[in-house]
């Protein structure tokens, strides 16, 4: 499990628990990429969107049985990751091989499709309908936002609107579907899942922005995969969107139609840390988060919300 958990050991056991269902899934239907997929699930990662959806579950008055939906919602995350590794062409994930440099694309593919059927069955079993029925919406949402990024690498679109849009229908998208899920299963009051539903869209938004940012600014270490992997694979996100406003001589000969060689990534690099975009960026992803705490103060007082506030803090300090 992540340490990024270590100041939480009561939500961290929780999570365990869910890790532990995830693997009784892969254990059925003798599903032969099994020990692929538990190396993805085992491979440290954080667990975020199974925990916040048990975290709106406290906000509730019936808070068992989380598990499984919890559980559901990593499933259906991994599989996004499989199919993005496939897409982006990418080697590695979360410091592994990605399923699909293992075992070629086509059983990727079938891994991933794999993981979705087994998500919505689970939600079905161990959610109200609605539940089920945002899965389902979201991954429809997720596609169309892949094809609209897919169709636009290395036209390197400058539009912060769009980049907005984009990381809304899939990131935010998922973060907000996991506490809006958790605090309507737990039978949580309706005003506390808009509250929720509200915290998870401005979670994902700051997320995925100190994410692209992270991009330019970490060490390949701290990230485990290589530094400026999206401009590699042509996406223009925040930071660069804004560097190419202030320095766009100096990075527009860098930018390739096709593809990026290692010099033109270091070269584009150097210009967007130095122009500070990557701080504009932050403070981007540091007004979500400050709209995130707004809301949540919104909430009914309590460990539940101190819980919850504690997550969102973290995620804006993060340096992984």
């Amino acid at each position: 499990m992540s340490d990024f958990w270590a100041d939480q050991p009561a939500l961290s056991s929780r999570l365990g628990k869910v890790r532990a269902a995830m693997g009784d899934v892969l254990l059925e239907d003798r599903f032969p990429l099994a020990g692929a997929v538990r190396d993805l699930v085992d491979a440290n990662g954080k667990m975020l969107r199974p925990a916040f959806l048990l975290l709106a579950g406290d906000f509730g008055k019936h808070r068992a049985g989380l598990v499984p939906l919890a559980a559901a919602v990593e499933l259906l995350h991994v599989a996004t990751l499989i199919h993005d590794d496939i897409i982006d062409n990418a080697d590695t994930r979360r410091g592994v091989p990605a399923v699909h440099a293992r075992f070629g694309v086509k059983d990727a593919v079938l891994a991933g499709d794999w993981l979705f059927s087994r998500c919505f069955r689970l939600a079905a079993e161990s959610s109200n309908p609605e539940n089920a029925r945002l899965l389902a919406r979201l991954v429809g949402s997720i596609c169309s936002e892949e094809i609209h990024q897919d169709l636009e690498n290395f036209l390197w679109p400058r539009s912060v609107r769009n980049y907005l849009r984009k990381i809304a229908g899939k990131t935010a998208a998922l973060f907000s579907l996991a506490l809006r899920a958790g605090a309507q299963e737990a039978k949580a009051p309706a005003r506390v899942v808009s509250i929720l539903t509200r915290v998870g869209y401005d979670v994902g938004m700051a997320f995925q922005v100190m994410d692209d940012v992270l991009d330019f600014q970490a060490t390949e270490g701290e990230m485990r995969k290589p530094v400026g992997k999206d401009l590699r694979e042509g996406l223009c996100t925040l930071p660069l969107i804004l560097a190419l406003r202030s320095r766009p001589a100096a990075i527009e000969p860098h930018l390739s139609g096709q593809s990026m060689s290692d010099a033109a990534v270091a070269a584009v690099l150097t210009e967007v840390r130095a122009s500070g975009a990557l701080e504009t960026a932050r403070s981007h992803a540091a007004r979500y988060t400050e709209r995130a705490l707004a809301e949540l103060c919104r909430l009914p007082a309590g460990a539940p919300r101190d819980e919850l506030r504690l997550v969102v803090e973290k995620l804006l300090a993060r340096s992984s």
